[in-house]
């Protein structure tokens, strides 16, 4: 995997939101709101549903990666690619 391949995003959707407990008037109940939410990272797989992944290392031939997040495309309101700028190590 070349890490300077896979695009950089920051994908917004839309998520489950609980409500407060307790007794509630019966329109907040049919008002409730969804959690409109955002991750940043590297979208490593971009089919019926996308992968982000947060976090990547490389040792030598050990690559790994962290802080994975799958995203059913029926939930993803916007997908921004971001422009990433690498300086010479």
């Amino acid at each position: 995997m070349d890490i300077n391949k896979i695009p950089m995003v920051r994908v917004t959707w839309l998520d489950a939101r609980d409500t407060e407990t307790g007794w509630l008037d019966i329109k907040e109940v049919i008002d409730a709101p969804l959690a409109v939410c955002q991750e940043v990272g590297w979208m490593v797989t971009n089919d019926e549903r996308i992968v982000i992944m947060r976090s990547y290392s490389k040792d030598k031939e050990d690559i790994t990666g962290g802080g994975a997040i799958a995203i059913p495309k029926g939930w993803i309101k916007k997908i921004e690619y971001l422009k990433v700028e690498y300086a010479k190590q």
